[in-house]
């Protein structure tokens, strides 16, 4: 398992697949046909870890930042993977992300801190330097995470953090892909780790279609 105890919210996911070289081919006769996959899912490991009787101060902004480190893998000669990149990847999530929140919170508004994932330069090099250690020391043990994102919370106007640290998704064939992902939702005025989500599933088609766009919602649940 990898070392990251953060959390990423998982939430999500994407169209047909990729090429992920930068040229996007036109949808094929599977794609085209509308048949929704039925997964069959394979739990690997899965973490949740929620606050007791978690309710959010009404009013306060919830701040979402990008997600720290997306990746995207897919066969080599894929003739079903269409727009499956890590920029499509990030923008299902974030989409999932913030119905969630607004379910789970209806009186926070959330606001992205950062559009385009473009970290302003005024705040880049402490903004990638307050994450670097993240892969090895766990969240909740992160004093210079911790210290920032109070600082950065301050800065903006927003009373909480939440961001995805790590996703990842892999499609293995036509019918299976890979998910891993970490999410977490900070008190950042108190340092405090309200919910942290850790998901890594095998999903696989039961019929014929081929992996399509929002599968990943299949077993995303909220935390």
């Amino acid at each position: 398992m990898r070392l990251i105890k953060l959390i990423s919210i998982n939430l999500i996911l994407i169209s047909c697949a990729v090429t992920g070289r930068g040229v996007e081919k036109p949808p094929c006769d599977d794609c085209r046909s509308g048949q929704a996959p039925d997964f069959e899912i394979k739990i690997n490991r899965v973490y949740n870890e929620t606050k007791e009787n978690l309710a959010l101060d009404s009013g306060f902004l919830i701040g979402v930042l990008p997600a720290l480190n997306v990746v995207a893998i897919s066969p080599e000669k894929c003739d079903y993977c269409h727009s499956f990149s890590e920029s499509a990847i990030e923008f299902s999530f974030a989409a999932k992300e913030d119905s969630i929140l607004t379910a789970r919170f209806p009186n926070n508004e959330r606001i992205l801190l950062f559009p385009g994932s473009r970290v302003p330069e005024k705040d880049s090099a402490e903004f990638w330097n307050a994450f670097a250690n993240l892969r090895e020391i766990p969240l909740n043990e992160n004093k210079e995470l911790k210290e920032f994102l109070e600082k950065l919370s301050l800065r903006y106007k927003t009373r909480y953090l939440a961001f995805a640290s790590y996703i990842e998704i892999t499609i293995k064939d036509k019918k299976t892909f890979d998910w891993e992902s970490e999410w977490s939702l900070w008190d950042a005025r108190k340092g405090e780790l309200l919910i942290w989500d850790y998901r890594n599933v095998t999903a696989k088609s039961k019929n014929s279609a081929p992996v399509d766009r929002e599968w990943a919602t299949v077993f995303f649940k909220e935390p």
